[in-house]
């Protein structure tokens, strides 16, 4: 079983590497091209065998951290290529079981994920590594779930969200990805200090994000 788990472990790593890469292609690219489709692709591919794997090692190794943070990038990804075939909601389009239920379970992982960091705040104090990493990425992930499911309630009033929604999740998704890779880096080399880590791909990749949103809000309004 050993060995099946660290074979399942390089695929890890390496559908993570292709993710990381191939995400950036498809972020830097022109929007609707064939680059950025085809990177897209690979990008939400690579994403499903990484939440795949992490599940299975996670479980194996009762690795909760790995279990939760899983749900969390993964979601985003899957709810930003979702919106691709719900760009109708502002006229009534029904989302499917499949898109309430990933939300629900995401909300309810980082609820979790949440719990996990008051344990380790009480264990180790509120600012160390894991109980920090913990309740940052369960707050995230349940914004992000709120983010996705209030469309499904409340009918959204711009034609264009499913745009916004799809640039603001796969940059999320790509965020979430960066730190959980940067954090296994810093945890297992220590590279640099562990709270700037955490903090740097949100760093720059939140205002990265705020910019290109308003951007493309203007660009619509003309």
């Amino acid at each position: 079983m050993n060995e099946l788990i660290n074979q399942l472990l390089i695929i890890h790593i390496a559908a993570g590497f292709i993710s990381l890469v191939t995400g950036l292609i498809s972020i830097l690219s022109l929007k609707g091209g064939k680059i950025h489709k085809k990177s897209g692709k690979i990008y939400f591919y690579s994403m499903t065998i990484v939440f795949v794997t992490a599940i299975i090692i996670a479980s194996y190794r009762f690795n909760r951290f790995l279990f939760l943070i899983a749900f969390l990038s993964y979601y985003s990804v899957f709810a930003g290529v979702r919106k691709l075939r719900l760009k109708n909601l502002h006229k009534n389009q029904k989302p499917k079981w499949f898109d309430w239920t990933a939300g629900i379970f995401n909300g309810i992982a980082n609820l979790f994920f949440i719990g996990l960091g008051i344990y380790y705040s009480i264990e180790n104090g509120f600012f160390s590594g894991g109980a920090l990493l913990s309740v940052g990425f369960g707050i995230g992930g349940l914004l992000i779930s709120y983010v996705n499911l209030k469309p499904f309630i409340i009918k959204p009033n711009k034609s264009y969200h499913w745009y916004l929604s799809h640039i603001g999740n796969m940059f999320g998704g790509y965020i979430a990805t960066s730190t959980a890779f940067l954090s296994t880096l810093i945890s297992k080399y220590e590279i640099m200090n562990p709270f700037l880590g955490f903090a740097l791909p949100s760093i720059i990749g939140v205002p990265v994000l705020i910019y290109w949103i308003n951007k493309t809000e203007k660009n619509f309004n003309k």
